[in-house]
């Protein structure tokens, strides 16, 4: 191996470590974990945080962590370092003879600054040490020295510097820390306050911990999720066809995101992977605020009654106020695909629908996907608040296709929509068929007046035309599109009083702990959705994973706390670090 490679190498493994273990942040601090057991012995004073603070990181536990890391990755978490003080011996370019030096049961503490005239946050790690003199003198003493320490006289910081060649990192010792740096500017200005202020703050008691500051919230970690939000939209701002649905959501969770006063994450590591992150709201009315207060919170039970075939459920709550502010931002976003945009006749007319079918339908909806040989069936439940006015709204909204611009878009695109009745019988109410056909390719002439699109073989692409199939009753509305709509809305309707996601016990298991404050809830089936792309449907371990978001309830004043939360399976953990691995 060329020592250019081993140097990449070895700057992408310490800028791994410095992520793991530096920018993941909590509540942060210890009781003085870097000082001597007698608690009258005075240990260095705090230092200010330094400008721009964004992040604060705390590992409480650097060895027990690191051995339940092992032990979910599984077989090959074998081959890598038994403890921290090896692990960080091994990416930082250290001996192994000092890896005993290095406290994996003391908290690893780091911090993190915007920086933005660079392309990530200035970041600083400390490992705490069991003798600061002691590694110093190991490091640049005798036959086997690899640096020189030169100190800094501000900070009292001792630099490390290699004797040969040049470190991927900046390395220093601050009493009993052992620090990290990307450079040395970055060590001499962030390592005193993880030294010296960090170590005096409360433990927190899950395996990993993010505390971010408001600073954070507004500034970088918005830019970043805006410009993500920015490039999944079209080139001029509207959002792109398969985005529209989103868009409302989007926009309001970028709003709440916004406007928190601080946000908490943590991870906490058991048979399973467990992370958490929850949201304060800033005082004075804001959009946090507002949506803590507005949530519609309940249960998990609709995404229980789902078919128990779905390898993927989700759960969705709204209140019918929420319904009507995102109705103008719906119409925005399907006037946004049509050249020119809606003349205001035809947005009247959209906005109507949709405004309709949002007050006629109930505050949830649950879906789910099924597969088989030939291919998914996604499938809906939502509730209904008064069945005769949805009736009455869908037609108009699926009516709403025959408007001339939306037809000049679907055409220009190679699409025709028709609508009508279908023959699903014994399903409790009329059935009704929505049929998207595909007339020519996007771009290309023909349009709405060429033939349909000849069926290819299977896996040639995207078929020829796609049928949803709905029925209203008074206990929901039930729709299903994909391969086999028909069967998908039969089995949508018997899972209510059939067999259910309920009845099956690695998805009830994984739903059953979160509670009554859903507004979200995600469930997925990784390993069993492999299997079926790789055409073995009914083959794979369950591992569910689950993703939820809610409001937990308000008091003493304080306004209820946005949370979220994603619980991943161990087997899922072992198939993704195998195939992190295979790449």
């Amino acid at each position: 191996m060329s020592a250019r490679s081993t140097s990449a190498m070895s700057r992408r493994a310490a800028a791994l470590l410095a992520l793991v273990l530096g920018l993941s942040a909590g509540a942060l601090g210890c009781k003085s974990p870097g000082a001597p057991a007698d608690a009258g012995v005075q240990g260095p004073s705090p230092v200010p945080a330094p400008a721009g603070l964004i992040a604060e990181a705390f590992l409480p536990t650097p060895d027990a962590t690191w051995a339940k890391v092992r032990a979910l990755i599984g077989g090959s978490a074998a081959l890598l370092p038994g403890s921290v003080g090896a692990l960080a011996a091994s990416l930082l370019g250290l001996p192994i003879a000092v890896a005993s030096e290095i406290d994996g049961n003391v908290p690893a503490l780091g911090v993190a600054v915007d920086a933005p005239d660079r392309p990530r946050p200035r970041a600083a790690l400390g490992l705490h040490v069991k003798d600061g003199a002691r590694l110093i003198d190991q490091l640049t003493r005798g036959e086997g020295a690899r640096f020189r320490a030169t100190p800094d006289a501000a900070t009292s910081i001792a630099l490390l510097e290699p004797l040969q060649g040049v470190s991927p990192v900046a390395l220093g010792v601050l009493g009993n820390y052992l620090l990290v740096a990307e450079t040395p500017g970055d060590l001499t200005a962030l390592g005193p306050y993880v030294a010296r202020t960090m170590p005096q703050a409360q433990v927190p008691k899950e395996d990993l911990a993010i505390e971010l500051p408001r600073h954070a919230l507004e500034g970088p970690v918005l830019r970043a999720a805006r410009s993500a939000w920015d490039r999944a939209r079209g080139p001029d701002g509207a959002p792109a066809a398969t985005a529209v649905p989103l868009a409302p959501m989007v926009e309001g969770a970028l709003a709440v995101l916004g406007d928190l006063e601080r946000a908490r994450l943590t991870l906490t590591l058991d048979e399973s992977a467990h992370l958490r992150a929850s949201g304060t709201p800033k005082a004075g009315g804001g959009p946090a605020s507002k949506a803590s207060a507005d949530l519609a919170v309940g249960d998990v039970t609709p995404l229980l009654d789902l078919p128990a075939d779905a390898l993927v459920g989700i759960l969705v709550r709204d209140r019918a106020a929420s319904r009507a502010e995102n109705v103008p931002k719906l119409v925005d976003a399907v006037s946004g695909l049509v050249e020119g945009g809606l003349p205001p006749a035809e947005r009247e007319r959209l906005g109507a629908a949709i405004r309709a079918a949002s007050d006629a339908r109930g505050e949830w909806f649950a879906g789910g996907v099924r597969f088989d040989g030939a291919g998914p069936t996604a499938f809906v439940r939502s509730a209904v608040a008064d069945r005769a006015k949805l009736e009455a709204a869908i037609q108009d909204l699926v009516g709403t296709a025959e408007l001339p611009p939306i037809q000049a878009a679907l055409k220009r695109e190679g699409f025709r929509v028709s609508a009508g009745k279908a023959e699903v019988a014994q399903q409790g109410g009329e059935v009704r068929r929505v049929r998207i056909e595909q007339t020519a390719a996007a771009g290309q002439p023909g349009g709405a007046g060429a033939p349909p699109a000849r069926k290819g073989a299977p896996g040639a692409g995207p078929p020829p035309a796609i049928e949803l199939h709905y029925l209203i009753r008074d206990d929901g509305l039930f729709a299903s599109v994909g391969n086999d709509p028909s069967a998908g809305l039969r089995s949508a309707v018997a899972a209510i009083q059939g067999e259910s996601l309920g009845d099956v016990p690695a998805m009830k298991a994984a739903l059953a702990p979160l509670g009554a404050d859903i507004a979200f809830a995600l469930v997925l089936e990784p390993l069993r959705l492999v299997a079926n792309r790789l055409g073995q449907p009914g083959a794979g371990d369950p591992a569910p994973v689950v993703i939820a978001a809610g409001a937990a309830p308000a008091g003493a004043g304080a306004p209820a706390a946005l949370w979220a939360r994603a619980d991943v399976a161990a087997a899922a953990i072992r198939e993704l670090a195998r195939l992190g691995a295979a790449f």
